[in-house]
């Protein structure tokens, strides 16, 4: 798919009509699953991380296909005006030091099904969307064993409590941008000028 640039069997198969059947019961067999193909996501990774300083970092996408909603086939909405597709959050994993990408940790890939009633604040983290920031990362902490170092990267959205508890571990470092200037130390103060006072600096 990368090096055709296209999803179309045809095409993926050069027009040859033995790599068109290939593709097909490649795609039909009952044991080619979506859960089975992330789950060997992290198998290069695994390998190619020792001893190095891995930055994995989490996105998510949304892949938008040009239906409607009567002609779906399937995705659901993403949130764009009538647009349907699927949601992808991916983790690849970033060498510090050179910049290469050895490969990808983890992932999901998954679609709405119809719209949540439950007020965002009365859902345990379980049952809300936001939970794949923590669950993929605590399943890059086991693919990751080997690496000397990782630094998790992470935007505002994953900004939550129970990462802070469960996540950060010897070796295992988060970098992730606040989602509020919150109240930290015990000494009171505010986020934003905890650097000051680590450096020992007075506040401007």
């Amino acid at each position: 798919m990368v090096a055709r640039t296209s999803i179309c069997l045809r095409r993926l198969a050069g027009g040859r009509r033995s790599g068109i059947v290939g593709f097909s019961r490649f795609l039909a067999n009952p044991r080619v699953t979506v859960e089975a193909l992330l789950d060997g996501w992290g198998a290069e990774l695994a390998q190619g991380c020792a001893g190095r300083h891995i930055l994995a970092i989490q996105y998510s996408s949304e892949i938008n296909f040009t239906t409607t909603r009567e002609r779906s086939r399937g995705p659901g909405e993403i949130g764009k005006g009538s647009g349907r597709g699927v949601l992808l959050h991916a983790m690849p994993g970033v060498d510090a030091e050179t910049g290469g990408i050895p490969g990808l940790a983890t992932g999901r890939i998954w679609t709405r099904d119809g719209r949540v009633t439950v007020p965002h604040r009365n859902r345990p983290l379980s049952e809300k969307e936001s939970q794949r920031w923590l669950s993929t990362a605590e399943t890059a902490r086991t693919v990751l064993v080997r690496a000397h170092m990782v630094t998790e990267i992470r935007g505002r959205e994953s900004d939550i409590h129970e990462k802070w508890a469960r996540l950060p571990e010897p070796g295992f470092h988060i970098l992730t941008r606040a989602m509020a200037d919150r109240s930290i130390l015990e000494g009171g103060g505010k986020l934003s000028l905890a650097p000051l006072q680590l450096a020992g600096a007075a506040p401007p």
